[in-house]
């Protein structure tokens, strides 16, 4: 199936003739050197965070995805900062604290301190 052109023709804007085309030069031949640094200098696309995400997998249960996505575009962002309000809360927890949190997950811990029979 052929391309349909994206471009409408502009009559502020014609096509240019052989003529004109071959009369072309580049701008460092035409522009003074800061013309052409700004030009040039140009960045395009997204600029490079600061702190740049890092792609990761996770599992989460069904239910939190869907309540996010009902919230409309944007839902990844809000839940990064859910979870960044609660990364903040960990590291402002005494070390005490977090370290009795790993207690309590343990396997052991978690069976009131007697190892389970095989």
């Amino acid at each position: 199936m052929a391309r349909k052109a994206s471009v409408t023709p502009d009559d502020d804007a014609p096509e240019l003739t052989g003529a004109q085309l071959a009369e072309m030069r580049p701008a460092r031949e035409v522009l003074n050197p800061q013309q052409v640094e700004a030009v040039t200098s140009v960045r395009r696309g997204r600029p490079k965070a600061q702190a740049p995400k890092v792609p990761v997998t996770i599992r989460i249960d069904a239910d939190v995805v869907e309540t996010y996505k009902a919230t409309g575009d944007g839902w990844q962002t809000r839940m990064n900062e859910c979870l960044s309000r609660g990364a903040q809360k960990l590291r402002a927890a005494p070390k005490s604290r977090s370290s009795e949190a790993g207690k309590r997950s343990s396997p052991k811990a978690r069976l009131g301190g007697k190892a389970k029979a095989g």
